[in-house]
């Protein structure tokens, strides 16, 4: 996994990570979705369009960053556009805890969309 700076926008911290979440990667992306700050954001949004592969490790990142969100009072929004991220939500039966968001202001705003169309790429595929 690669990661770009983390962003602070209008009281949201804004996560990119590029490549692959997995076990080799958690702790990063851990340390990504917390931050350094000495109070952690109560807004995260992870902007997930640039990963290519997510496992349970990286998903149970997100779900501990969101559950760290939540007892401050905020929240954790996902930004994705792959089919296969909508898959593996589903078969974890956690698309309700994390609805899928089109872009970083649509997540900022609480505008979730549809689930990714039968045609979108999975990823790995771009």
């Amino acid at each position: 996994m690669d990661t770009r700076c983390p962003e602070q926008k209008e009281g949201c911290r804004i996560v990119r990570p590029v490549g692959e979440l997995d076990l080799a990667t958690s702790a990063a992306l851990r340390d990504e979705l917390r931050g350094n700050d000495a109070a952690p954001s109560a807004r995260v949004i992870a902007d997930l369009r640039r990963v290519t592969f997510i496992d349970s490790s990286g998903l149970e990142e997100l779900r501990t960053a969101q559950a760290r969100c939540e007892a401050v009072g905020g929240w954790l929004r996902l930004v994705y556009d792959h089919r296969s991220i909508d898959l593996l939500l589903q078969l974890t039966g956690l698309e309700q805890q994390f609805p899928r968001y089109a872009d970083v202001d649509d997540a900022r705003n609480g505008r979730p969309s549809l689930p990714c169309p039968p045609g979108a790429p999975v990823a790995g595929d771009r």
